[in-house]
């Protein structure tokens, strides 16, 4: 019992002492008051955490409802264009194969390309919008260059995008078209139109989705650039994409997977064509590159 007693006068004790040193570096630093302006800023950061909350919650659970996957790789290259992706989707949380890349040949001698990448549900809605008022228009003759499309789809993209971004907490949709310049004739043509539907043409390569991160590297070098351009033919540059999707596919992203889809379009060649490569060949390239490099060892 004494020393029960003898200890809580001790702490007694040091409290006291404590409180006294707190005093003393009060009167050498003492309180600052701070203005109203800084004290409604930490009530506006307070409030910004729980809405910075709300969105990230929304923004995961639309992921999760919804899916997000691809990899699209578009790239001008020596006498066309090619444009191809992954197959690999995830709808409510479950995995599906599909091809991406989406083609209109409802009007003859009038090819158009066309791929998204971000929430799939959202791209859904967007392609089947797309596709019905491209068709409209150009039958009626009201479209006469892939300038026009371009335009049409970047007002879609963010008409879109007002009704979406609020519900899942994101903009969520990234697209690559591609055509002839004058729909029938010209030199074919690639544009890149981003969230808010911001459209700009594509003179070497681009890539969008989830996998673009991950390829960007490799595509620099499966993709090179010689005075001003890509000096590779539609033909090789579908193996190269392939590849470069291959490499990344599973392994380096789950979201991409399944056996890369690949169209291309020669300049003032109304047709488009199916991208032809040897699968298992480009497989076996790629997985024995990654067991090299595994093995790599520095001197």
């Amino acid at each position: 019992m004494e020393l029960r007693k003898m200890d809580v006068g001790n702490y007694a004790g040091g409290k006291k002492k404590i409180k006294k040193e707190i005093e003393g570096l009060e009167k050498i630093f003492p309180k600052i008051a701070y203005p109203k302006e800084i004290q409604l800023l930490d009530e506006l950061n307070e409030a910004n955490k729980e809405k910075y909350k709300r969105w990230l919650y929304k923004k995961m659970l639309g992921e999760d409802m919804l899916g997000k996957s691809t990899l699209i790789i578009g790239v001008r290259g020596k006498d066309g264009i090619v444009l191809g992706g992954d197959t690999k989707t995830m709808r409510g949380g479950e995995t599906d194969y599909e091809k991406k890349v989406k083609t209109i040949t409802t009007v003859e001698g009038a090819p158009i390309i066309f791929a998204s990448a971000g929430i799939i549900g959202v791209i859904d809605d967007f392609i089947e919008i797309f596709e019905k008022t491209l068709i409209a228009n150009i039958q009626e003759g009201k479209i006469n260059s892939l300038l026009s499309i371009k335009m049409i789809a970047e007002d879609l993209v963010e008409k879109t995008e007002e009704r979406y971004g609020p519900k899942i907490g994101e903009y969520p949709l990234h697209f690559i078209l591609g055509g002839l310049s004058e729909l029938s004739k010209g030199d074919a043509r690639l544009y890149e139109i981003g969230p808010r539907g911001f459209g700009s043409k594509i003179k070497y390569a681009c890539l969008v989705g989830h996998g673009r991160d991950y390829a960007r590297t490799l595509a620099k070098y499966l993709f090179p650039r010689h005075n001003g351009k890509i000096p590779l033919e539609c033909k090789v540059i579908v193996s190269r994409i392939a590849a470069c999707i291959y490499w990344i596919r599973e392994e380096i992203d789950d979201y991409v997977g399944g056996d890369p889809q690949i169209v291309y379009i020669s300049d003032k060649e109304p047709e488009i064509k199916d991208g032809k490569y040897n699968k298992g060949k480009i497989s076996k390239r790629v997985d024995e590159l990654k067991e090299a490099l595994r093995k790599i060892v520095f001197k």
